[in-house]
């Protein structure tokens, strides 16, 4: 049997922060030409896919005077994803770069990056972080970028915490498996999971939580490393939710 030469071409997506209207020109800055010129090979009259965090827009490329893309047909709109924050203790760069870009294809609308006890002490580019968020959101297909805040200390984040957002707290000590929160899921609207550092959840952390409604949950037997605890317990949640 022959094999069909027919080859599926990637959807090139860009994100704008911009309000996005059919017809009305958006100029590329010096990254997005290089990219669509040169890495992609893409010329005038080509498409390309344009969104921001609430549509997408198929686009006509102009790379001759200009440089700019025109907005020609309204492909879709957002779909809300589920209310979901994302807090983490500060870890190696390198960890933290992976579990942002996991955790953006997934879908979650707030990361929050925190300082805990025994976290790492170290200074981090949110900048940075918003680039890896955007880069996979381009490459998941999803319209949902999520908000990334400054580091925070726990206390600080906990002090005026939302009782209406329950908080799923992973902890390597053990608690409920996080498949078994399926009922305590449909009573809430608004979630958070938070992720503890290399050397665990201290007892002061944890005294942080004493008057939160905070349902303590353990992703199995093994010591997850933090960026494959937000992968999992995310995706946990996000099919709980289902």
């Amino acid at each position: 049997m022959l094999k069909s030469s027919y080859k599926v071409m990637p959807k090139i997506r860009i994100y704008f922060e911009k309000k996005i209207v059919k017809d009305h020109k958006i100029l590329l800055d010096s990254k997005q030409m290089h990219y669509l010129k040169n890495v992609m090979r893409k010329r005038t009259g080509d498409s390309i896919i344009a969104f921001n965090s609430n549509y997408e827009w198929e686009c006509k490329l102009d790379l001759n005077v200009e440089k700019s893309i025109i907005p020609v047909n309204l492909v879709r709109k957002k779909i809300i994803l589920p209310d979901i924050w994302l807090c983490f203790a500060l870890i190696k760069i390198k960890n933290m770069n992976n579990l942002v870009e996991k955790i953006s294809e997934i879908g979650v609308k707030k990361i929050v990056p925190m300082f805990s006890e025994f976290s790492s002490r170290i200074q981090i580019n949110i900048n940075r972080f918003k680039k890896i968020s955007i880069e996979a959101v381009e490459q998941s297909d999803s319209l949902s970028l999520p908000e990334i805040s400054h580091p925070v200390s726990l206390p600080e984040l906990l002090e005026d915490w939302d009782n209406e957002r329950i908080i799923f707290l992973c902890d390597e000590t053990g608690g409920n498996q996080i498949l078994s929160a399926k009922k305590i899921i449909k009573e809430y609207k608004k979630f958070a999971i938070f992720i503890g550092p290399v050397g665990g959840w201290s007892f002061a952390d944890r005294e942080h939580f004493k008057d939160k409604k905070a349902y303590k949950i353990s992703l199995g037997n093994n010591i997850l490393k933090a960026d494959t605890a937000a992968i999992y317990s995310l995706s946990c949640v996000r099919a709980l939710l289902e």
